[in-house]
């Protein structure tokens, strides 16, 4: 399967995850424009990252350069991502079924706003 999105996991979970992002956007940039870095630190996610290429031709490349790479001292494991990312279907005219999932901070904000209607009614 070609995909603009890799799924990089084996990834070292003591890493601050905006360093891992920074370290994961500078080596993977050498091989295309990456659009989005996805890097969580929960339980599940933990040792896993998704990169999104904006060229699916970049993604292939930057895999088979960067398979089994040392990278903060553990052996990096990439595959083409299962689905399609959310952002790359928005950026070539497929949208997605529904919205991309909002930030907390977004979702903080709407929420407070929807509080002050409230009480201004």
């Amino acid at each position: 399967m070609n995909c603009n999105t890799l799924y990089v996991n084996n990834l070292n979970d003591k890493i601050n995850k905006n360093d891992l992002k920074v370290s994961l956007y500078v080596l993977f940039s050498t091989y295309g424009t990456v659009v989005d870095i996805i890097a969580l630190k929960t339980q599940k996610m933990r040792g896993q990252a998704h990169i999104v290429f904006y060229d699916a031709s970049a993604a292939a490349i930057a895999m088979k350069a960067l398979k089994n790479t040392q990278f903060f001292g553990k052996e990096m494991r990439i595959d083409f991502a299962k689905t399609q990312s959310k952002m790359i279907e928005r950026i070539y005219g497929s949208e997605p079924r529904g919205p991309l999932k909002r930030s907390r901070e977004d979702a903080d904000v709407d929420t407070e706003d929807a509080g002050l209607l409230k009480r201004a009614s």
